[in-house]
């Protein structure tokens, strides 16, 4: 089973440049052997399970806190779909490139 999930951290009280603090947190993604995708706006990772993911994000939240951040917007949105088997999250770009090509 692979659980999509995205996910942005917002910190606050920062200046307006918010990589350098973000970094740390996709350093814990490389470091936990997540398979992600950073985006402009998210962050997109797969998980083996539920409590996969929460504890993902909950690691990657803790890391921005350890930077000196007092506070930080942390918004979650999980793909748990069990009813199909994925082998992985370029399962859903394909299926779109796929039927954008039968629309054409």
């Amino acid at each position: 089973m692979v659980i999509i999930v995205e996910f942005s951290l917002v910190p606050l009280g920062v200046n307006e440049s918010l990589s350098k603090i973000l970094a740390y947190a996709i350093k814990e993604l490389e470091r936990m052997n997540v398979k992600f995708q950073v985006t402009p706006m998210c962050t997109i990772f797969e998980a083996e399970s539920i409590d996969e993911a929460f504890n993902v994000v909950k690691v990657c939240h803790e890391t921005i806190i350890k930077q000196g951040v007092k506070r930080i917007l942390t918004n979650i949105k999980i793909d748990d779909r069990r009813d199909i088997e994925r082998k992985d999250m370029m399962e859903k770009v394909k299926s779109l490139k796929d039927k954008l090509k039968s629309i054409s």
